[in-house]
């Protein structure tokens, strides 16, 4: 059977303004590309009238 060990070491904890530059990187890069939702089609209804 197989054992796991931890081959990584711990990063300092980040301070709070680390924290709010990440986080305002990250709303910058989702604000980039706005989705819009599909408009419905219309001529479907006005052909079975």
């Amino acid at each position: 059977m197989t054992t796991w060990t931890k081959s990584f070491t711990r990063e300092a904890p980040k301070t709070k303004a680390q924290l709010r530059e990440m986080l305002a990187e990250a709303v910058r890069n989702t604000q980039l590309e706005p989705k819009r939702p599909p408009q419905a089609k219309r001529d479907r209804s006005e052909k079975a009238a």
